[in-house]
């Protein structure tokens, strides 16, 4: 394995650190590098990680020294309306992040010919106005579904099944469910990985085609009783049976229609795809701003909306655990025009359930 001459610094650390180079004079290795070293064996004890060998430890080690570097200096600007921070994701480069969190979403081949019941829902509500459709019903200046309790807590898709759709497809269930019956209830994501012949499991899907498979099979059943394994199996068909909840249809937003989509989410919860932007993998707090593109590769659910000193922004909840942005979730920078901020104006849906 062979490394550049810049690199010695941090691997004499490394070294010294496994007992390795005792001969070597620490006097000569860079106090940055010792520091750092000491953050990153900080870090693999809150996040219980280890390496099978030196060189693995070192190249993550390296990966973790370049982020926290990339976080300080993104940080250090103070034009930014966010934060980043270190988190479970240091050690990973941003290719690697992107393969293995943001690349699960599959929006091709939606309109598979498949025919969606009609039906009304709550987000139809706010885009008429109600029974006069010539009154155009504002919605209100802010929304949290969260604070009505009507969201469960954020759930963690892991590394190794690129399922975000399933998880938005449930986030949007679960609350809708909620505004039907008062009730909220955890839903399963292993159900559609492992069930829904449309999507590809842990190979990536769309939460559009998910809502179609749901209608045929007739509903979802709960989390507990179908719990999330990451990987895809058999369907048990014997538990995917089991509805306990069900959902009539689907609608989708225009594109391109911010404001539509705050009318959407002042009724319900809705499914979106993104581009996971520059430095999202360490968001840690504020009004994420960008900067990223339009090619939708992730889906996330936005459960809310409001401002914040004159900012306005999403609230979007995320498939990747709660330790992660703000407890799970992020907030997007909202009515920024054209497509949306990391393209979220652009591919948009939510379920409808009869009355």
């Amino acid at each position: 394995m062979a490394f550049s001459p810049g690199a010695w610094p941090a691997i004499t650390a490394i070294l010294l650190v496994h007992g390795l180079f005792a001969a070597f004079p620490a006097t000569s290795v860079d106090v940055g590098d010792m520091l750092m070293m000491d953050r990153f064996r900080q870090w693999q004890a809150t996040h219980n990680r280890s390496y099978l060998s030196v060189e693995e430890r070192l190249r993550r080690f390296q990966v973790y020294r370049d982020n926290m570097e990339y976080i300080d200096a993104t940080n250090r600007r103070g034009d930014l309306t966010y934060e980043l921070g270190e988190n479970e994701f240091a050690n990973l480069t941003q290719e690697e992040f992107l393969a293995r969190y943001a690349s699960s979403y599959d929006g091709a081949g939606d309109n598979t010919g498949i025919t969606m019941p009609a039906s009304g829902g709550d987000a139809e509500l706010w885009s008429s106005g109600g029974e006069d459709n010539s009154l155009e019903a504002p919605p209100p200046p802010s929304m949290d579904w969260r604070a009505k309790g009507a969201v469960t807590p954020p759930k963690s898709q892991s590394s190794s099944c690129s399922s975000c759709w399933a998880f938005v497809t449930v986030a949007t269930i679960e609350t809708l469910n909620w505004i039907r019956t008062g009730k909220l209830v955890s839903l399963s994501e292993q159900q559609l990985v492992d069930c829904d012949q449309y999507d590809g499991g842990c190979n990536r899907g769309s939460y559009n085609r998910a809502f179609k498979w749901i209608v045929e099979n007739g509903g979802l059943t709960t989390e507990a009783e179908y719990p999330y394994t990451a990987v895809r199996g058999a369907c048990n068909r014997a538990k995917s049976a089991h509805h306990v909840v069900q959902i009539s249809g689907s609608g989708v937003i225009p594109p391109r229609n911010e404001p539509e989509m705050q009318r959407a989410v002042a009724g319900q919860p809705i499914g979106v795809a993104i581009e996971v932007g520059s430095g999202m993998q360490f968001y840690r707090s504020g009004v994420y701003s960008g900067p990223c593109g339009t090619a939708l590769a992730h889906a996330v659910t936005v459960v809310g909306y409001g401002v914040d000193a004159g900012v306005k922004y999403w609230i979007v909840k995320n498939s990747w655990g709660q330790t992660w942005g703000e407890g799970g979730y992020i907030r997007m920078r909202r009515d920024v025009g054209g497509p949306g901020l990391c393209g979220i104006a652009l591919d948009v849906a939510y379920p409808k359930m009869a009355r």
